[in-house]
Order: C-alpha cells, then sequence, then structure tokens
C-alpha cells in the first residue's frame, strides 16, 4: 500500500522544509516552547514558580508524580524546560542527529514529569563531561548515555532529604554521587549492552539499574533507609490527553509536510523493516509520521482500557513517540503489550489487582522497550517477553529503593538477557532442520 503525497504548492515551502523542519532539533525546540506555554494555560506565575520550587526540592524517589505534588503548570514548565537543555547540550557538543537522538529526548522529557528536573541532571552531565576529557575523547560520544543517565536522577537528590544528614551535606554528597554517575554511565553502558545484545532499547536504564541495586545496598550497610513512595495524580485527563495529541499530532503533521511530493508506503509508517534499529537514518523526516501514529496509538489504548492519565503514563507515552525513530514500530510492539495484558489478566484473577491499575498500564507502556525481540525472532517470543517484563516490573523496585527511574528498562534488560540464548537456541535449531532438508 502507498500514498503519495501531492506535490502542488510545494515550491513556496522549500526554505521552511529544508532550512527548518528537517533540522531535528530545531523541530523540538518549537515543541519544548510549547509546553512551557501550556503550562500557564494551567497556572499562574505564582502558582508554576512554587511548583517549581517543590520540584527541585523533592527526593524524587519512583513514585513522584510531579502533577500530584506540584500541579500541572509547573509539571508541563518543568518538561518543557529539560527538553530545551536537552537540546541545547546536544546542540553544543554538536551532536550529529541520529534515531537514538529523538528517543533520548522522548525519555529525558517524559521522565520530567516524574524525577528529572535541571538541579539533579546537570551533575550527571558534569560527570560525563569529565569522562570525555579523562578518556580524551570527544564530549559528543559520552552525551546520550550521560542524558539517559539522568534515570539515576534520584540518586542526586535523595541525600538531602535523609535525617542522618545534615541538608548541606547531603546536597554536596549527592553532588558527588551524580558526577560518579556520569563519570562511569558511558563505559558500563557499553559493556551491559552485550548481556541482551541490543534487544532491550533502554540499555541505560538496565544499566541504571543494576548500578542503583549496588548503591542501594551500600547505603543501607551505611544506615541510610528511604521509605517508599507512591505519589500519584489523578484527575488531569482532559489536560494530559489535549497535550499528547498536540504532540502526536505535531510530529505527523512535520512528516507530512516535509515529505510533500514524496511516497510514503505503510511499511515504513506501521513495520519499519530496516537493517537496524535507527529508522531515522532509515526514512528522514518520514518517521515523523510514525512517531505520531505511536502516540496517537497509545492515547486510544489508555483510552480503551479506561486508564488514569497520570503523570508517569504520560512520560511512557512520550518516550514511546521519540523511541518511534529508534526501535519501536506499532506492529511489532503489538506482540509485547499483548503478552503485557495477558501477565496483568493473570494478576487480576491471583491477587484481584485491577487490569487498569496505575503501576500496570506504566509497565505495559514502557514494555515496548522490547519491542526488537518481535523484529528480530518473531511475533510469539514478544508475547513472551511482554509476559515477562510486567512480572518483573512491578516486582523488581525494591531492589533498587526507587532510586532508578528507568525501573522497566531494568525489567527489559533482564528479560531480553533471560530469553536470547534460549531464543538463539531454537534459531539455530531451526537453521540446522532446514539445512537438514536442503540436504536432502
Amino acid at each position: 500500500m502507498t500514498e503519495a503525497i501531492s506535490n502542488k504548492g510545494n515550491n513556496g515551502n522549500s526554505w521552511i522544509q529544508n532550512n527548518f523542519l528537517k533540522k531535528p532539533y530545531r523541530v523540538h525546540v518549537l515543541l519544548f516552547v510549547f509546553y512551557i506555554v501550556y503550562g500557564f494555560v494551567w497556572a499562574g506565575p505564582s502558582e508554576i514558580f512554587e511548583g517549581m520550587r517543590i520540584i527541585l526540592t523533592s527526593s524524587n524517589i519512583l513514585v513522584t508524580d510531579y502533577i500530584y505534588i506540584a500541579g500541572l503548570g509547573a509539571t508541563f514548565v518543568n518538561v518543557g524546560i529539560m527538553g530545551l537543555i536537552a537540546v541545547f547540550v546536544l546542540s553544543a557538543a554538536r551532536h550529529r542527529v541520529f534515531g537514538l537522538d529523538m528517543g533520548v529526548l522522548g525519555l529525558v522529557t517524559g521522565f520530567a514529569f516524574f524525577g528529572k528536573n535541571p538541579l539533579n541532571m546537570l551533575p550527571i552531565l558534569l560527570g560525563a563531561w569529565l569522562f570525555s576529557r579523562f578518556a580524551k575523547r570527544p564530549f559528543e560520544e559520552n552525551l546520550v548515555p550521560a542524558l539517559l543517565g539522568n534515570a539515576l536522577a534520584p540518586a542526586v537528590s535523595q541525600l538531602a532529604h535523609v535525617d542522618m544528614l545534615p541538608t548541606e551535606l547531603g546536597i554536596a554528597l549527592g553532588a558527588v554521587v551524580g558526577i560518579f554517575i556520569g563519570f562511569t554511565i558511558s563505559p558500563l553502558a557499553a559493556w551491559f549492552k552485550r548481556s541482551h545484545d541490543g534487544l532491550n532499547l533502554y540499555n541505560v536504564g538496565f544499566t541504571a539499574g543494576i548500578f542503583a541495586i549496588g548503591l542501594m545496598a551500600l547505603y543501607s550497610n551505611l544506615g541510610i533507609e528511604f521509605e517508599p513512595r507512591a505519589y500519584w495524580s489523578y484527575g488531569n485527563n482532559t489536560a494530559l490527553i489535549i497535550f499528547l495529541m498536540v504532540t502526536s499530532v505535531y510530529f505527523a503533521a512535520i512528516g507530512i509536510f516535509v515529505n510533500i511530493g514524496k511516497k510514503v508506503t505503510l511499511k515504513e509508517l506501521l513495520l519499519v523493516q530496516t537493517e537496524d534499529f535507527d529508522y531515522y537514518k532509515w526514512y528522514g523526516e518520514k518517521i515523523y509520521i510514525a512517531m505520531g501514529i505511536l502516540g496517537v496509538a497509545s492515547v486510544a489504548f489508555m483510552l480503551v482500557m479506561q486508564a488514569e492519565f497520570t503523570g508517569l503514563a504520560v512520560g511512557a507515552i512520550l518516550s514511546i513517540i521519540g523511541f518511534g525513530a529508534f526501535g519501536k514500530s506499532l506492529l511489532h510492539a503489538i506482540p509485547i503489550v499483548v503478552g503485557t495484558i495477558l501477565a496483568d489478566i493473570a494478576n487480576y484473577y491471583s491477587f484481584g489487582t485491577e487490569v487498569n491499575e496505575n503501576g500496570n498500564m506504566v509497565a505495559i507502556l514502557f514494555s515496548t522497550c522490547l519491542t526488537p525481540i518481535s523484529k528480530v525472532y518473531g511475533w510469539k517470543w514478544g508475547i513472551i517477553a511482554g509476559f515477562l517484563h510486567l512480572s518483573l516490573a512491578t516486582n523488581i523496585g525494591i531492589f533498587h529503593g526507587g532510586m532508578n527511574l528507568y525501573n522497566n528498562g531494568l525489567a527489559g534488560g533482564f528479560v531480553a538477557m533471560l530469553l536470547l540464548p534460549v531464543m538463539r537456541a531454537f534459531e539455530e535449531r531451526k537453521k540446522r532442520r532446514k539445512e537438514e532438508k536442503l540436504a536432502k
């Protein structure tokens, strides 16, 4: 199935297309400015200022929904500011644009709904810059892992809230911990990626989770304990659905506009068959349309499930949209989601947990980090991966004490690591049987 977008009237738009819309960071800047403006639609300056103060001084341990503690307006402003900081750093480092960069921007802004803010972001970036100087490598090589490494942002914030430490000392120690995280996250992420062969798109979340488990053990040994949190927002579906739909339609509209006169196939929009996971490299601005479709599909899924649009759910959908340029495609995501829903239903019959319970819905959305399993090994393995993912994601947080925001990245890493040797064994067996048939 192929659709040709009309070429009429395109000449007058060529400058916009070539000098603005084909510059991904510029495209994202407009969106992030909208987020800030949208925040002022829902709250006045004084309320936003107070909300930002709360966000910046929070411990940020999972689960800390910023909408719950600071309100809609301040949360949207924090999301926009975090996106602009990420774009500024990427641009200043002259980072070459890849599909993963769009995924990173989706994660940075998504998790700015819960856990990430400018104060706990900067020490980790500083640590990555110091590592670049130490390793004598360009900063741009370590920048993406550093931005993703903000999964451990609560480890920077939390020490200021420990009763046994003076606040000033806790802040200083938190900054030191953040610098150390940034210094080590890049080489650690490269090492841990080998364990799952890239089948978990949130590899840094897996790395950060292992790091957080070790850090939690260290803190426990020193008598530093963190109280679990469960701050979920409610009653904001209208504002958040509008936010997500504007984001999705924005990307889709840009993709259509830039590709006026070009053929856009259904395979490009839904299946995305490429040799690797960098869809932006293969399809360019066409991928914006696929990103928009993923956003609309995610919103529709939440509505069908009659689920609450919490800050965490919105953050998960933003990450899905972003990774639509790197590894996530609608058809390959479906088997993963089916598997998580089956596990969700099993929980309902075993423990009476509501199918659309907040934590389960967030895990279902984030389970799409395992989409490469469906792409590489087929839909049956995708269902199995999804089933295992929800089971792990809803139980593994206790080991890192909420210090790893990418809890689903950790769960996804373990699922991929456990399934990889089994899937390879089945593939090798299939290959041998095929060779034996040909030999006959």
